[in-house]
């Protein structure tokens, strides 16, 4: 007989584990965990990753993956782990960078372009990540 592909991990949830799922899945946390909670809560109701997928409007490569990571790591599972690669190397400035810095975010005959790049940088070395300096000066990482 053909085998049908992986076997789907089983899921079972302590009621600790249920209780605190249920808290996530009903907005407790960012949207990203919640949707987490809410698929591992159907995986644990005995739901096949398809219908899980089907029903949660996501993919059933998702399912299977946070069904596994569930199994494998339990709640700390579900959380966003840092990604590997380099580290962002620190943005030091010295005293006359940063004041030079200061007088063309400020100046009004500063071109606009400088301008952004001045408060860009400035923000940065304050140890801003860029993800949030982007979201403050409303430009793209």
């Amino acid at each position: 007989m053909a085998s049908r592909g992986p076997r789907a991990v089983e899921v079972r949830l302590s009621d600790a584990e249920f209780a605190e799922l249920s808290h996530w899945a009903d907005g407790a946390v960012e949207p990203r965990l919640a949707e987490r909670a809410r698929i591992v809560l159907a995986c644990a109701a005995g739901a096949p990753n398809t219908r899980v997928a089907a029903d949660l409007k996501v993919n059933a490569d998702t399912v299977r993956k946070w069904r596994s990571r569930f199994a494998d790591h339990r709640l700390e599972g579900l959380t966003d782990m840092p990604r590997p690669g380099r580290r962002k190397a620190e943005l030091v400035l010295s005293e006359d960078e940063r004041h030079q810095l200061m007088r063309w975010a400020r100046r009004a005959k500063t071109a606009q372009f400088l301008v952004l790049r001045a408060k860009i940088v400035l923000r940065c070395a304050e140890g801003g990540t860029n993800k949030q300096v982007a979201a403050e000066l409303g430009v793209r990482e």
